[in-house]
């Protein structure tokens, strides 16, 4: 594994670290800078960090090896998130504000149209890569998610990463899967617990731009 993959699997821990000493800061010398400096560490220095990172390697959509030889800017952006994984409910308290989590979602590079209804709880993974048009209406717990990686020979793997696609005035059902290359059109109802397939355009057929792709498909 090359030095820069390794240092950013260490990055949640290295924003668990940040976020307990800002708690203590503030716990130490209440104030408004401290509470904006706990809510600079949980929410933007992530972002930051990770358009920073992609500057420097940019990402690169499509399907791509993880086999150590070289640095992943998927990897590390993935890494980067995994805090928000490990803690939802530091997402599900923006979205309890009216405007604040489609805010942050365009901090990491998000296309996020206006009147979007989001629910406490769903799951939105590759959070800069997914476009959502004007008043679009999620139910709760469906998935968006800009990759699929696969296991290959060897001990490496692949992923598949590509944006997510949602018109606007849509309505996702609840249980929802959206995946990486697909797109849902404006005013589509998707039903609960359906699954919108690797490149496919809901309603219609699934048109890979690489064939090496089909293989990623979710269904």
């Amino acid at each position: 594994m090359k030095f820069w993959d390794r240092l950013f699997c260490y990055f949640p821990l290295m924003m668990t670290v940040a976020t307990v000493a800002a708690l203590g800061v503030f716990a130490q010398w209440p104030s408004g800078w401290s509470v904006l400096l706990v809510i600079f560490v949980l929410y933007l220095l992530p972002p930051m960090v990770q358009r920073i990172m992609f500057r420097w390697a940019p990402l690169q959509l499509g399907v791509s090896a993880i086999d150590g030889k070289l640095f992943s800017s998927w990897l590390a952006s993935h890494n980067i998130q995994a805090f928000y994984d490990a803690l939802p409910q530091l997402e599900a308290l923006l979205r309890v504000i009216p405007g604040f989590y489609s805010m942050w979602l365009r901090l990491w590079g998000a296309q996020i149209g206006y009147g979007v209804e989001w629910p406490v709880r769903m799951d939105v993974l590759d959070r800069g890569l997914i476009e959502i048009g004007n008043r679009v209406v999620f139910a709760r717990e469906v998935e968006l998610a800009a990759h699929v990686r696969k296991k290959t020979e060897g001990g490496g793997s692949r992923v598949l990463v590509r944006g997510v696609r949602v018109g606007g005035y849509a309505f996702i059902g609840a249980g929802a899967r959206i995946g990486p290359g697909a797109h849902v059109p404006s005013n589509a109802n998707v039903p609960e617990r359906a699954v919108v397939d690797v490149n496919q355009n809901f309603g219609d057929v699934v048109r890979h731009p690489e064939p090496a792709e089909a293989e990623f498909a979710l269904s």
